[in-house]
This record gives C-alpha cells, structure tokens and sequence, in this order.
C-alpha cells in the first residue's frame, strides 16, 4: 500500500507536459528577418536584448481572418515610438501605424483592422522600434509575411468550438497566426494558469519556431496594457 501511495506522490509531483503541438506546413523561406540586424546611431534597447517577431523560422505566418494579431518581443527600452506596417504584394500600404512603447520588457501583441487582408493574399509587414525619430537608420527593425488564407471546412469547425478546442484544430492545420492569437486570448483570461504559461513556451520553442528560451518565456502584456496608437494616421485599404 505505501509503495502505490508513494508512486501517486511522485507521479503528481510530475511535471504536466504541453499538449500544444503545431504543425508547420513547408512554405519555404520568407524574406525578412526576425530579430534585427546591426544599426547605427542611438540605441535605446537595453543591451543584449532584441526585439524578436514571434514567427516561425520560415518568417511566414498563415491566417483565416482579415484583421489578425501579429505578437512581437519587445525588450526593454527607451525609444519613443514603435511602428507597424503592413503592404500587400504591390508593396502598396495597407496599414502603417506608430504606437507609444511602455518601456518594459514582453510579448505585445498588434491587431490589424478590420478587413485588412484579402483571402489568398501574402503581405509583408515591418515592425520598429524608432530610437531617433529624425534618424530612422537607427530603428531596430524586424520583417516577415503573413499569409491569409480561405479553408472553409477549418472554419466551420472552428465556429463551432470552444477557445481550447479552436487552438487545436489552428494548431493542427498549421495556421500559427490564430493558433497563437487563441492560446494568447487563453492567457489574457487565465494569466496564473501555469498550465496555459507551459503551452506558450511549448509553441514558442517547437520544431519549425525554435524561438530563445528568454522570448518564450517573457511575459504576456495584458491586454489592458497593450501598445496605444501615438495618432490616427493609420492607413487601410479594404480588399
């Protein structure tokens, strides 16, 4: 009997292991990178530290929707503004805004507006943190594609399903936009769930995203700290 006993109290003592698994479809290599290169003049990121785009290696995230989150690594900082910007294949601008950084070290994510992308569209988008706002050739500069794409079958499983049960079918489909987006909506809900914290890093570290332990396991800023736009100069374009 104090064998079983001592067996269950070692199995609960067990670390759970992250169910998450994503998988990648084979799109190549994107252009871009997702930690930035050397820059010159000011540097206002804390040293050793580096603004990181949570993609996959490929630099290529897929969606469903028109208007996803793009989640960023922001180090710590002092720069007065951050930019977003998004152009469509005839780098055409369909989005371009700055927003106001806290100056705190963690994963931020970025909404596009409704009706951003088009269905079956690639677009490039940049991310920057402007250290000099009159030298821009100090910005700390990050790049990839997002990539929407139309799967009605997906979709309509999806509208049926709960948050937990929507992460694994994005997962399973390999669209790591939204199954990021699902698993970050998770955490913003249950921000003490180490369980939800456990899947996150799983994500962030799995075959095909090999994101540094320091990104994976940076926070997750709440949602009610998210970046402000600075203006209301963004600029969109409907598909």
């Amino acid at each position: 009997m104090s064998a079983i006993l001592g067996l269950a109290i070692v199995s609960s003592l067990v670390p759970v292991q992250a169910e998450v698994k994503i998988n990648l479809p084979d799109l190549g290599k994107g252009p871009g990178r997702r930690v930035p290169g050397g820059s010159r003049g000011v540097n206002c990121v804390a040293k050793n530290q580096y603004l990181t785009a949570i993609v996959p290696i490929s630099n290529i995230g897929l969606t469903t929707v028109a208007n996803p989150t793009l989640y960023f690594y922001i180090p710590e900082n002092k720069a007065p503004e951050v930019e977003l910007v998004v152009q469509d294949d005839n780098e055409q601008e369909v989005y371009k805004q700055k927003y106001k950084p806290n100056g705190n070290a963690g994963v931020v994510g970025v909404s596009l507006p409704d009706n951003t992308l088009a269905k079956g569209q690639k677009y490039r988008w940049n991310f920057s943190i402007i250290c000099n706002t009159q030298d821009r050739s100090s910005d700390k500069l990050v790049q990839g594609t997002i990539q929407r794409v139309d799967n009605p079958q997906l979709m309509s499983k999806v509208d049926k399903a709960s948050l937990p049960e929507r992460l694994k079918l994005y997962a399973d489909a390999g669209i790591w936009q939204d199954a990021l987006n699902t698993l970050a909506q998770l955490r913003y809900s249950s921000p003490q769930d180490s369980a939800l914290k456990a899947d996150w890093v799983s994500l962030l570290t799995a075959d095909g995203v090999k994101l540094d332990t320091e990104v994976a396991e940076a926070p997750l800023v709440s949602e009610k700290n998210l970046l402000q736009p600075i203006n209301h100069t963004s600029e969109v374009t409907t598909p």
